[in-house]
């Protein structure tokens, strides 16, 4: 663009300088001057669009890219709140298990204690039976109802005591989710269950309840009998009359009660010495399961209280974790926003720059169109009169030329009519040549359809034809001698015509001052 004011400039000059001759030369350079000034307008005009272009381009591909980064943000933001979402759903779900493990922790505290309250009872109540058996023993035989009272109330209790460990037992198997599970409680009702049946059900050989009962029926058993023999007794008082016999009689059954009052008694003995040794027993084996199952509830208790503590540990890692995801998420949409007004930012900046070229691209184009027709006009005008002044020049120069060229063709025009002439007398002398030769050509034809006919006359007499062959080769020799002389004549003939033609030339030939003398010449 700093070219065209020089090259407005120079040409001013050129049109204020004084005036001279114009040359097509001049011509010729001031139109390359100005088609070089086009091609490089234009290419200036293309590089700002192609640079306008490339800026365009740039300017989408960084949209297109903000876009991108807004949909990723969107997303992410989609899936921190899917995962924000599902954490409170197991926020929720874990404070649910935390409450119903707590309940269930407060049900076996509970069962515990009510166990522990029962076993206590329990205690005291064999207690006071033993003392009650114990103080009782010496009732003879008339205790035995109290012995089946005793018997159905240590049943009970029994039944009572499993009942009561069956349910401990369904409320430390029961399957949950926590460490309390974890603790190995089958043991330790094994242990519990062993020391019951061993109360419950002893082997034959030891089995306190049946030899008790056992001994018992024999007891009644011979009381029976005695009842029997006193009443054969009392019949045979009825039939004897003696009183000795009966007083012999009284002595013998007295004496037989006694021994049977003695072995009752000591039987009753041993047999409350067993229960007692038994009770003793029993007694020691609930006390160790008692402290077996205070100390694994103890340990029950403690592994809950550290499992109530990791999972509030958990919560409140969860907790943290939870306001850093909500850190993150108003980090996010902080940038998101910040996104949304660096994208309004270069939209409204872009907008401007458009605005901004588009309105300098209209004021230099117009300022260019105005100076462009300006220097335009003035050239044509410079042009159009310098080229009047070579257009009259150059008429007068060529119509001078073209009177020499026009000269110089009709003397190429005599040059041609006079070789024309010299073929048409060529022609007429080939013909004669032709003409001749023809006529030798006949007459040789005529020879040879002699020798034809000779030839025939030759079958019929060979003699003939062998004497008369040397005249054939003689004859023949002969036309072959003339026929060379009429070549040589031929050739000399065309050889003469052709010194005859002068190879005047392509020219240029010189012009003579009169035509008479072109006149003589072709003649």
């Amino acid at each position: 663009m700093k070219c065209v004011p020089l090259v407005f400039l120079v040409l001013w000059g050129v049109s204020s300088a004084t005036p001279r001759g114009v040359s097509n030369e001049d011509i010729r350079d001031a139109i390359l001057s100005l088609i070089h000034m086009f091609r490089d307008s234009t290419d200036k005009l293309e590089r700002h669009e192609y640079r306008e272009r490339v800026l365009g381009e740039h300017l989408k591909k960084a949209l297109s890219s903000l876009d991108k980064r807004q949909r990723t943000l969107e997303q992410n933001t989609n899936v921190v709140a899917a995962t924000l979402t599902r954490l409170d759903e197991r926020m929720r779900n874990l404070e649910t298990k935390v409450n119903q493990q707590n309940n269930e922790k407060d049900k076996n505290v509970y069962t515990v204690d009510t166990m522990q309250g029962s076993i206590q009872n329990w205690m005291t109540n064999m207690e006071s039976l033993v003392y009650n058996i114990s103080s009782k023993r010496e009732g003879g035989a008339g205790g035995s109802e109290r012995v089946d009272a005793m018997e159905a109330a240590l049943s009970a209790r029994v039944d009572n005591l499993a009942s009561s460990v069956e349910r401990l037992e369904v409320h430390l198997l029961r399957p949950t989710s926590t460490a309390v599970a974890a603790v190995d409680t089958t043991a330790i009702l094994s242990h519990i269950d062993t020391h019951l049946a061993r109360l419950q059900t002893a082997e034959p050989q030891t089995d306190w309840h049946s030899m008790f009962l056992g001994a018992l029926g024999g007891h009644e058993n011979a009381l029976t009998e005695i009842k029997r023999l006193t009443e054969d007794v009392a019949r045979s008082v009825d039939g004897l009359a003696t009183r000795d016999e009966v007083a012999n009689l009284l002595n013998s059954t007295s004496e037989q009660l006694q021994e049977m009052k003695y072995e009752v008694v000591a039987s009753t003995d041993k047999g409350f010495l067993k229960v007692q040794n038994k009770l003793d027993d029993t007694h020691k084996s609930i006390t160790t399961g008692q402290e077996d199952l205070h100390k694994t509830m103890t340990d029950a208790s403690v592994l809950a209280e550290g499992f109530y503590g990791d999972v509030q540990k958990s919560y409140e890692q969860l907790l943290k974790e939870v306001k850093g995801l909500a850190k993150v998420e108003q980090v996010m949409i902080q940038t998101a926003d910040n996104v949304l007004d660096t994208k309004r930012r270069i939209e409204y900046g872009v907008h401007q720059i458009l605005l901004e070229i588009g309105d300098l691209v209209k004021l230099q184009m117009k300022d260019l169109n105005m100076t462009v027709n300006k220097r335009f006009d003035n050239i044509s005008f410079t042009i159009l009169d310098n080229q009047n002044g070579g257009l009259t020049n150059l008429s007068s120069k060529i119509e001078y030329e073209i009177s020499q060229v026009w000269r110089q063709i009709g003397i190429m025009y005599q040059q041609l009519t006079a070789s024309a002439g010299a073929l048409d007398r060529l022609q007429q002398q080939t013909d004669a040549y032709v003409n001749g030769s023809l006529h030798t050509m006949d007459s040789m034809e005529g020879k040879v359809g002699q020798i034809t006919g000779r030839m025939g006359e030759v079958d019929e007499n060979l003699n003939y034809l062998l004497g008369r062959l040397s005249l054939v080769t003689q004859e023949f020799n002969q036309i072959k001698s003339g026929l060379g002389e009429a070549l040589d004549s031929i050739k000399s003939s065309f050889k003469t015509v052709q010194e005859q033609i002068k190879d005047v030339g392509p020219g240029p030939n010189p012009i003579p001052s009169e035509e008479t003398d072109v006149d003589n010449q072709v003649k």
